[in-house]
């Protein structure tokens, strides 16, 4: 009989081999494990900081989904960022996210629930301080995934029934706009917004108006709602922030129908501050009552310091009837009208002509009644005159000829360190004047006698004026104090002596003499401009002066829409206008 023999500490062979195909058995039987419920709420999170809707309503139940696609979820926060003027807003899991035995969930028929705590931070330009908000959201187990339950609550956690946001304003009392002697020009707040000047200067301060729905968004910014009283034209509208100051404001969660659920932070704001403006309303009535019922528009500057002292525009315009009025924009011929200046333009050119030596005073031309297609307007023929003789007497002909020893680039330049094609740099509407390029030798010689493509606003041709005045130095247009003045040399110290003279002889025996003014030096240049009105031609009448010429205190320029000569329609009203003004001006 044969024995087997077991090893010490063994086993038989035929057990080792049944153990190990049971093991093997059992690993093959043994099931995958379930997807964790802390994945999907971090992969939640994470689409949600990133702003990826897709993958945001990728973690939602299939219900969820369906109800809320990605457009309709992607409207809900841009229309609550903007509700609530949200900069940024953030989502952050505050701890563990429980979860069941796989078995246990395999073993559930119906959807498992399971809660991950979070916050939601936001940052909100209506509030001082950052907004916290602490929740639990709900993730079901079903269909062997988890998904996030979604609704908006999710958003405003803590915070039941919330459905958006609200912010709440109030404003502070609107700021007053005053002249340069501290004379109120416009005073109070919304409705009771008041104009104790009425008309005069009306189109230059402008009026509050009813804010648009369509502009909410837009200017003048936040803190607005259709309705509100805002600036609507002028000075009210450019220096809207300045005199509106910033509103307090209170950030509100809100649910149904806009029903406050609770207030959450908030911003104290600023009154606004009162404007004092270069305007002189002495002045201001001065120079209105010199301009008279004519239509177009007149301007006058302290040539040292570029300070608008009056603008005058005709179709008077009193801001106290259009208090809440929409749709209504007064047009400022003074700022913003744009004509053909005409032979008010040879200031430049002359100017341009005498800095770069292209000329002097006593230069002999010829003034044709027609030269290569320019013809004189206001002067006849000359058979030869000087360049001081050319201006004196408005010759085209002559400057025509003057235009092409100077050339188009530098003629170009010089209308550039004017002040042309650039705009004005004022809170208000005003018109950028224009001298493009000529592009042909016609039309450099119509361009530098105001003619052309041409096109000048009364304040630039002031500002013409203003620059030989102030001895070559031109200060930009200011119509707010407050900012030291700023200028630039334009033409040299001799170039603008040599200017002021011929100006001078265009007043004492050219065709300025209407603008003459006893015991009073005066340094003109008038211009009639050309235009064709449907097929006829009119002509607007123009006049640009300082006085007294060796000392200046003001600068003016006159324009008449179809008004005809500038000398003998111009002149008179810009006259008029400087003995009113002078001693007013110190």
């Amino acid at each position: 009989m044969t024995r087997r023999v077991r090893k010490p500490g063994g086993l038989p062979r035929l057990f080792v081999a049944a153990v190990l195909i049971t093991a093997t058995l059992a690993g093959c039987t043994q099931k995958p494990a379930l997807p964790r419920a802390v994945d999907t709420v971090d992969a939640f999170i994470r689409a949600v900081n990133a702003q990826n809707v897709q993958a945001v309503v990728a973690t939602f139940a299939s219900r969820d989904r369906r109800s809320w696609p990605a457009v309709r979820l992607r409207r809900l926060i841009g229309r609550s960022s903007f509700q609530g003027e949200i900069a940024r807003f953030r989502m952050a899991r505050t701890g563990s996210v429980p979860q069941a035995p796989d078995d246990q969930l395999r073993a559930t028929k119906s959807p498992a629930i399971t809660h991950a705590p979070y916050q939601i931070t936001y940052w909100s330009r209506a509030a001082q301080r950052r907004v916290t908000l602490k929740g639990r959201l709900s993730v079901l187990f079903q269909g062997g995934r988890w998904s996030v339950g979604w609704s908006k609550s999710v958003l405003w956690p803590g915070v039941g029934a919330a459905v958006g946001w609200k912010v709440a304003y109030r404003w502070p009392r609107r700021a007053s706009i005053l002249d340069r002697q501290g004379r109120r020009l416009a005073v109070g707040s919304g409705s009771s917004r008041r104009y104790p000047f009425h008309a005069s200067a009306g189109t230059t301060l402008g009026h509050i108006g009813a804010l648009a729905k369509k502009d909410v968004q837009g200017e003048p910014g936040p803190g607005y709602v259709a309705g509100d009283l805002v600036g609507a034209s002028g000075l009210e509208q450019g220096l809207e922030s300045t005199l509106a100051g910033t509103p307090d404001s209170k950030l509100q969660i809100v649910g149904r129908h806009g029903r406050v659920l609770r207030t959450v932070g908030g911003k104290k704001g600023h009154p606004g501050h009162s404007v004092k403006t270069t305007l002189d309303m002495k002045v201001q009535a001065a120079a209105e009552a010199g301009y008279g019922t004519a239509t177009g528009g007149a301007v006058v500057i302290d040539p040292r310091t570029g300070d608008l002292l009056a603008a005058v525009s005709s179709s008077p315009f009193d801001p106290n009837n259009y208090v809440g009025a929409a749709g209504v924009q007064p047009f400022n011929r003074a700022l913003s009208g744009l004509y053909p200046p005409g032979s008010s333009m040879k200031v430049v050119t002359a100017s341009a002509a005498l800095d770069t030596g292209a000329v002097t005073p006593t230069t002999q031309l010829s003034g044709p009644k027609e030269f290569r297609g320019v013809r004189n307007f206001e002067s006849e023929s000359f058979r030869s005159l000087s360049f001081a003789q050319a201006t004196e007497f408005s010759v085209n002909t002559a400057f025509a000829q003057v235009a092409l020893k100077l050339g188009a680039g530098r003629l170009h330049h010089y209308a550039d360190l004017f002040g042309f094609n650039r705009a004005p740099g004022l809170p208000l509407g005003a018109a950028t004047s224009s001298f493009p390029m000529p592009q042909d030798e016609s039309d450099l010689m119509w361009g530098a006698v105001g003619q052309a493509q041409d096109l000048a606003s009364p304040l630039e041709m002031a500002s013409v004026a203003a620059t030989i005045a102030n001895h070559g130095k031109r200060m930009d247009p200011r119509i707010t104090l407050g900012t030291a003045p700023r200028g630039r040399q334009v033409v040299s110290r001799k170039t603008a002596s040599e200017m002021t003279q011929l100006m001078e002889l265009v007043v004492r025996g050219g065709t300025g003499t209407a603008a003459n003014i006893p015991g009073v030096t005066v340094a003109g240049k008038t211009g009639t401009a050309e235009v064709d009105v449907n097929g006829v031609i009119k002509d607007h009448a123009w006049f640009v002066c300082f006085a007294p010429a060796q000392d200046p205190k003001v600068a003016v320029s006159v324009v008449v829409e179809y008004g005809g000569v500038g000398g003998k329609v111009a002149a008179p009203l810009a006259r008029n206008i400087l003995e009113r003004v002078l001693p007013l001006v110190p």
